[in-house]
């Protein structure tokens, strides 16, 4: 099930609960790029198997640098004074004492890059406490994108972002890697990387097979670890509650926008009466629908919500949201 096919399957429960049973038929495996289903998947497993291979795999780490065990810590690092909190998917500490942190994002975003500097520097930020030197652990940054962040390079799915001076990274200790799924998706299809047998190929693969509905290569289908994989994310595994919140998250969203554009209106005619002139009544509404889907943007970027979401439910221009987002 791709993305396109779980927003159509919350909506048709948002009609009637029962139409999961109607999607389980017709779907054999869950988006695993939801929120909820990655974290079931990759956060809830005992002893972080699946975690650890996939992190290993994207960031190509291999022997005495691999990851062998984690520790999964909250995924909240709350806004200190007026500041953003920093919710992340995952956030785990490895047996060699490395930060790793993993979010997955679903729709492009402008402000994609900014948020991940600011995630990162809430984590470095929590690392040295009084009394103790400025000397912090490694930290993993792996971002896995369903959409395309480097048009630029049509040929690389895989991403290695760092700080550079005169060819040499400047501070090797921060590893930022970002995986475009969709576009190895694309070169796996125009058979540009059938020879590219990395693990982190192979890994997308399996990946591929699950969004796509599509049969497993035998190579796949004969791993262990992507066997439990896609064992772990069939559909029918997945309890009503989980897509439930899913939509209720959906229904709350635009039940704050509509409420806001009844308030809006409300409070336009109100100011309008009052004026006496229908160009006040104008002037009052346009004017209380722009503060309510202002409030609504607010509550939405304290939320983390992507910028297009917000513009979808608000109406707001990207640069207005951005003006938001800045205000103190």
């Amino acid at each position: 099930m791709n993305r396109t096919q779980h927003l159509a399957m919350l909506e048709a429960m948002k009609i009637d609960k029962k139409n999961l049973l109607k999607y389980q038929q017709i779907y054999k495996y869950a988006y695993l790029l939801s929120d909820g289903v990655f974290k079931i998947v990759f956060a809830e497993e005992k002893d972080h198997t699946l975690l650890i291979s996939l992190v290993n795999a994207m960031l190509d780490l291999h022997d005495g640098d691999a990851i062998k065990s984690i520790t999964l810590e909250m995924q909240e690092y709350p806004g200190i004074f007026s500041k953003k909190d920093c919710i992340l998917d995952i956030i785990g500490t490895t047996n060699a004492g490395e930060k790793v942190l993993v979010e997955v994002q679903q729709k492009k975003d402008k402000f994609f890059r900014d948020r991940v500097q600011y995630y990162l520097s809430r984590v470095i930020e929590n690392q040295v406490h009084v009394n103790e030197k400025y000397e912090l652990p490694r930290i993993y940054f792996l971002g896995l994108l369903d959409f395309e962040m480097f048009p630029e390079e049509p040929a690389e799915y895989i991403h290695h972002v760092d700080e550079m001076c005169h060819g040499k990274k400047f501070f090797p200790k921060i590893q930022k890697v970002f995986v475009e799924i969709d576009k190895f998706f694309e070169l796996e299809n125009a058979g540009t990387t059938h020879d590219d047998n990395s693990e982190a190929a192979q890994w997308l693969r399996a990946l591929k097979a699950i969004i796509k509905e599509e049969p497993a290569p035998e190579k796949i289908l004969q791993n262990e670890t992507f066997q439990h994989l896609i064992n772990s994310v069939k559909l029918i595994n997945f309890a009503e509650e989980l897509f439930n919140a899913e939509v209720k998250n959906m229904t709350d969203l635009r039940a704050e926008h509509e409420e806001g554009l009844a308030e809006g209106r409300e409070l336009g005619q109100a100011e309008g009466r009052e004026q006496g002139l229908s160009e006040g009544r104008e002037l009052g509404q346009a004017e209380g629908e722009l503060k309510r889907a202002r409030e609504i943007a607010a509550k939405m970027l304290a939320k983390n919500k992507p910028v297009e979401e917000i513009v979808e439910f608000t109406g707001l221009t990207e640069s207005e949201i951005h003006a938001i987002e800045s205000t103190p």
